[in-house]
């Protein structure tokens, strides 16, 4: 294997510090509590830390696929990699804007790196629940009281 997997997560903002190259994650998404469905994330961020195995220039792909909880898959993205000889680890940070979320459950999203030849090399796996959740209008008293501490 060429490359090896050091952090993956899934956030709602990250950045990428030009200078330091310093990877900052914001609000990390392990699960999502909403009333109703569909919803869309205003931002959804994929972060990743890798590392080269191999000290020649890395060429491939990277795949973004998405698991619902009702079996369906589904691809987000897709582009070509390349790692210059010289540069020993990579950032890659995947922003999608107005992300759809449209079940609830478990849902798991794949990202995979590829060689030139199609040949799976690695991949990270980010999971997340969506929660329903009952809406109480504001104003209005919750039913029931809670117990009293003394």
């Amino acid at each position: 294997m060429s490359l090896r997997l050091h952090f993956a997560s899934l956030s709602l903002g990250a950045s990428v510090d030009q200078q330091t190259g310093n990877l900052s994650v914001f609000d990390l998404v392990e699960e999502i509590r909403t009333h109703q469905l569909p919803v869309h994330l205003q931002s959804l961020v994929i972060s990743l830390s890798l590392e080269k195995t191999v000290k020649t220039q890395v060429d491939g792909r990277l795949l973004i696929h998405i698991l619902t909880p009702d079996g369906k898959q589904a691809m987000l993205g897709n582009g070509d990699m390349q790692i210059p000889t010289d540069q020993k680890r990579m950032k890659a940070v995947f922003r999608f804007g107005g992300f759809p979320v449209g079940a609830f459950g478990e849902h798991r999203i794949v990202v995979s790196w590829l060689d030139l030849a199609g040949k799976k090399l690695g991949e990270a796996l980010l999971d997340f629940d969506v929660v329903q959740v009952t809406q109480i209008a504001q104003g209005v008293p919750p039913e029931g009281k809670p117990p009293v501490a003394h």
